[in-house]
């Protein structure tokens, strides 16, 4: 939660306008799929949990293949302790939907948010930023 945060602020910091953020563990599926197709542009972070995708993010993933979500543009970021998983097994996914661009970096982060992942959260925010030129909305 504390990276999405910061990756907001970044993009707000830059000019974005229009982010809008939710919690998959506590906004209803419909909502959120909903905003996917409102949206130009989509983070989705995750942790690994049980070496897989967190299992709301996980029915999200699947939800948004089964009603044929497609041409959207994606940043990944993963949490994982010991062996983050979520951002690969994330990217599988939606490498099975439709013109889904992936951005790089897919950022990893070890329990918090540190430098070294901080450093590559603001280069995410870059490619999202340059991404976002054209005036698209944004959903993290």
């Amino acid at each position: 939660e504390n990276a999405a945060n910061v990756l907001a602020g970044m993009l707000a910091d830059k000019g974005v306008k229009n982010i809008a953020m939710y919690d998959v563990s506590e906004t209803d599926v419909s909502e959120l799929v909903a905003e996917s197709f409102r949206c130009s542009h989509l983070v989705l972070t995750a942790p690994t949990y049980n070496s897989g995708i967190y299992p709301a993010m996980l029915n999200f993933l699947h939800d948004m293949k089964a009603l044929n979500l497609q041409n959207r543009t994606v940043a990944l970021i993963e949490n994982g302790s010991w062996a983050p998983a979520s951002g690969r097994q994330m990217r599988t996914l939606l490498e099975e939907m439709k013109q889904m661009k992936i951005l790089e970096p897919v950022v990893t982060i070890k329990s918090s948010l540190k430098e070294d992942s901080l450093y590559s959260l603001l280069q995410l925010k870059e490619s999202l930023a340059a991404s976002l030129r054209d005036g698209h909305s944004f959903q993290a």
